[in-house]
Formats: C-alpha cells, sequence, structure tokens
C-alpha cells in the first residue's frame, strides 16, 4: 500500500511542473495557447492519480472489513 501512496505522489511532481507554467500562459496577457500534449499528459497523469487514490481507498476499506470480521468471530 505504501507504494501506491510513493507512485500517486510522484505523479504529482510532473503535474503541478505541467500545471504552473500551463497556468502562467492562460492567465498572463500574451495570448499564447496551452500545447496539446501538455493537456493529454497532464489527463493522463490526472487518471493515474485517481486509479492509484481508487486501489489505496479499496485497499484500506478491504482490511477495514477484515479486522471488522476478525471482531466479531
Amino acid at each position: 500500500m505504501e507504494k501506491l501512496i510513493i507512485l500517486r505522489m510522484f505523479f504529482c511532481f510532473p503535474l503541478v511542473g505541467l500545471l504552473v507554467p500551463d497556468a502562467g500562459i492562460l492567465l498572463s496577457n500574451f495570448p499564447g495557447k496551452v500545447p496539446v500534449i501538455h493537456v493529454v499528459i497532464e489527463v493522463a497523469l490526472l487518471v493515474c492519480i485517481a486509479l492509484c487514490t481508487a486501489a489505496i481507498a479499496y485497499g484500506k476499506k478491504r482490511n477495514q472489513d477484515r479486522t471488522n470480521e476478525a471482531s466479531f468471530s
């Protein structure tokens, strides 16, 4: 489970690294465009983060259910 948490954390680093310059382009008065490849990479990273988060939540719920079953026995 710790490996998924670390993987999710490392997916966040490049996402932030891409979002900061893209936000700067969008917020500045310079009429620049965000590269399409940046958008594709950002969406892919968000999907990977969501999958890791779902796996972590499922693992925690499964462990919690196991401990509840053991306490009732």
